[in-house]
């Protein structure tokens, strides 16, 4: 393994020389000052263009002392592009030699009132990309800006896949990322976000220390025009699967002023004949069964939210919300087939589960903005979780009849207190201090067994700083987590440190080299610690482990980026370690298979891959691939291989899409799963009738049904399970959504996030 790790980082390394190389060695930096032509006031948020000849060499903004800095110039002559707000635009010729330069810029004032919307900047600013410690940052261009859909624009973004249909954000591997605006938490969305009102977008890929505790793992941060301007906003969509599976009603509103704000939003959601068949093959000790198996989900969620912001002052900030989501869902399941145990003997089972669930929450949040770049948040929530599951299963064995059910009436209540402080300094260094309180009580009553009970109190600490040196961005970030928890009787407490580190060097305009380090933490999951069944299945015990500790994972990543105009392109080697992994362990008890958790040692996986995006004069293609290591203790190492691919294209009122996910297989300690189809395949179409209606057709799964092959072997037991998901096959949806906008630009600035923290409580196995 040392050898592949190390032999990757030397190709990585030789492959970013040899893309630098050829540059100029003879750089120079170069500052600017804008001031208001006749004073000394400085002119903030101006925009700054250097060009050469017909190529933009670069482009920046100014901060709140006029100051901007150039790292990089080689000898020659420029010209200086400048555009601010409410003052004249200007260029200037610049000549770069062998000494610094310092120039000071007088824009002078132009006298009449300019919206933010009509000031033109002659580069393409959506061919830049600025670098920080933890990330990127990308601008749309004035085509993207122009838009109405806001999840269009962002298709633009090389490191984001942008679903408009599903008003939807991911990463390019796949993970949803957590939402910020103006480095706050969005409760009202994207959708609402008029992409002309869309200042950059950062996408962070380093979480700091701050994130980390809520297992985040990736944030894009989009930055908002600031606004001086009642408002409203309406959308309402529907989608649904031909014929029925899956389908969806959504409604939301904002309406307003810059001081108060109401939003809201109402949800309908269900599966319908989500049908699954296998054929599975099991032996133990004592028997040995075949059997083909049917299951059948039908379910609904209906979802329900309002927030209220209000602007106190121009220095306070104060918002309100209340959440409700509930769901049912049915699964009804038979099989048939044979069983052996000295005498062979004809198998049939049927079972029927139910899972009804409500999470509640209600959060307060208040911030005061000391100075523009020094703020205090506070956030706090209380959360109120039921969930209700039952199973009934009978199996037949020739004429011997086996019937259990199982009842699981589970309760959690929590709450939390988040305090946060941020500050940016003058000189480009920021400092992050916070502290993260919570509580938790789960009361889980069963038909069977005595109530078990699971309390948790969590209290963590954290703090973090970031700067530039020379043309090195770096973060440091650090936190300590205190868990004291109570599982069934069994009392723990520990202390985990969780941390990350950055530095992106910026080797030139187009090339970067990031080098990052993540120290994180994940406490087991109340399924995780149950120890009372939830299988019905007479062979087969599922239980958890109230021993558990948590699992401890370090992360090692190396990237290095390229972009120039519209390529952009990112190789990277990813090294990863975990601690006291929580893994599914399993034991044989006079016949009898059971299915628990262990702390499973260590566990390390390799990843090398490569992503490519290319913005076409109508849209993008993007694409990546590459393959992982992993290393399990006493095993050899097993690997696995993914790939994606993906378009968006637009012309005129219609607009193409597509994205296909694809990997080989996966791993745990006693089993692996063979894929025989992408997991994600998709083409879309749509028609825009006006830029806020338009209708969406879709052809999903258009490479075949998705089929898996589950193999595990653990001691005396194996099984070997082939599975066909009926509802992943060829199958077209339809979307229709329109959009009411009306004087946008009186949206209140605010856009705090204020929804559920809590996923609820369910004594289910995580998929």
């Amino acid at each position: 393994m040392n050898r592949t790790v190390y032999f990757l980082i030397v190709t990585l390394l030789t492959f970013m020389s040899n893309a630098a190389s050829g540059q100029d060695k003879c750089m120079n930096a170069f500052t600017g000052t804008l001031i208001e032509a006749g004073t000394d006031k400085p002119v903030e948020d101006g925009y700054v263009g250097i060009m050469q000849g017909d190529s933009l060499v670069w482009f920046g903004a100014t901060d709140k002392n006029g100051h901007f800095s150039v790292d990089g110039l080689a000898k020659g002559e420029y010209t200086v592009s400048i555009s601010a707000l409410f003052f004249k635009d200007m260029s200037a010729r610049l000549v770069v030699g062998d000494t610094l330069r310092n120039v000071v810029y007088e824009l002078t004032r132009e006298e009449k009132n300019i919206q933010l919307d009509n000031v033109t900047v002659t580069a393409d600013r959506s061919q830049i990309v600025t670098r920080t410690a933890n990330g990127q940052k990308f601008f749309l261009s004035d085509k993207a800006r122009r838009l109405s859909n806001p999840f269009e624009a962002l298709q633009e973004i090389p490191l984001l896949i942008s679903d408009p249909a599903m008003s939807k954000v991911t990463m390019l591997n796949g993970k949803s990322p957590l939402v910020l605006i103006d480095g706050n938490r969005i409760n009202s969305g994207i959708s609402p976000i008029n992409p002309s009102d869309i200042e950059s977008v950062e996408v962070i890929n380093v979480v700091p220390a701050r994130y980390l505790q809520e297992g985040i793992s990736g944030i894009v941060n989009i930055k908002l025009k600031k606004k001086k301007a009642p408002y409203v906003w309406l959308e309402a969509a529907t989608r649904h699967d031909v014929p029925l599976d899956k389908g969806m009603g959504v409604f939301y509103f904002e309406v307003g002023n810059p001081k108060y704000s109401l939003y809201g939003r109402a949800a309908y959601n269900y599966t319908y004949h989500d049908d699954i068949e296998s054929d599975i093959s099991r032996q133990n000790t004592t028997y040995a069964q075949n059997f083909s198996e049917k299951t059948r989900n039908n379910g609904s969620s209906v979802l329900g939210e309002l927030l209220f912001k209000w602007s106190l002052t121009p220095k306070d900030y104060f918002a309100a919300n209340a959440y409700v989501n509930t769901s049912d869902t049915k699964t009804d399941g038979s099989g048939e087939g044979s069983f052996s145990s000295g005498e062979s003997m004809a198998y049939v089972f049927t079972s029927r589960d139910r899972n009804e669930s409500v999470i509640a929450t209600t959060s307060l949040y208040y911030k005061h903005s000391f100075a523009e770049s020094n703020n205090l948040e506070v956030r706090m929530a209380y959360n109120f979780n039921r969930n209700d599951y039952s199973t009934e299963r009978t199996d037949v064995y020739g004429q011997d009849v086996s019937a259990s059910d199982l009842i699981y009436n589970s309760r959690r209540n929590s709450g939390m207190l988040m305090i946060d402080y941020a500050r940016d300094y003058d000189n480009g260094n920021s400092l992050t201090l916070g502290s993260h309180t919570s509580l938790l009580h789960d009361n889980i009553e069963n038909n069977h067994y005595p109530v078990f009970l699971h309390n948790e109190l969590n209290q963590y600490l954290y703090g973090g700083f970031g700067g530039k040196i020379k043309s090195v961005y770096y973060m440091l970030s650090a936190g300590v987590e205190g868990i004291w928890l109570k599982a069934a009787g069994k009392t723990n407490h520990y202390f985990k440190l969780r941390g990350s580190v950055s530095a992106t060097w910026m080797i030139n305009r187009n090339n970067s080299l990031q080098l990052s380090y993540t120290l994180s933490n994940t406490a087991p999951s109340v399924s995780n610690l149950n120890p009372y069944n939830i299988s019905a299945d007479s062979l087969v015990v599922e239980c958890g482990n109230p021993y558990l500790k948590p699992q401890t994972m370090n992360y090692i990543g190396l990237s290095y980026t390229y972009n120039c105009g519209n390529l952009y392109l990112t190789p990277g080697t990813y090294y990863k370690r975990i601690t006291d992994m929580i893994e599914q362990y399993g034991f044989t008890d006079n016949g009898i298979y059971t299915n628990t958790y262990e702390n499973m040692g260590h566990f390390s996986q390799a990843q090398a891959g490569l992503d490519v995006s290319y913005r076409l004069p109508w849209g993008r293609v993007y694409g990546g691939g590459g393959w992982y290591a992993n290393y399990f203790t006493g095993q050899s190492p097993r690997h696995m291989a993914y790939a994606s691919f993906g378009f968006n294209l637009r012309f005129n009122k219609v607009s193409f899409y597509g994205n296909l996910n694809y990997n080989n297989r996966d791993f745990s300690v006693n089993s692996y799963t063979q894929y025989y189809r992408p997991s994600y395949a998709q083409v879309q179409v749509n028609y825009n009738f006006t830029p806020d209606f338009y209708i969406a057709l879709a052809l999903q799964h258009f490479t075949g049904e998705l089929r898996t092959k589950t193999v595990m072997d653990d001691g005396s037991y194996h099984s070997v399970t082939n599975t066909r998901y009926k509802e992943c096959c060829l199958r077209p949806w339809i979307l229709i959504r329109y959009t009411f906008r009306k004087n946008q630009k009186r949206k209140i600035k605010l856009e705090k996030v204020l929804n559920s923290y809590e996923k609820g409580i369910s004594i289910e196995r995580e998929k």
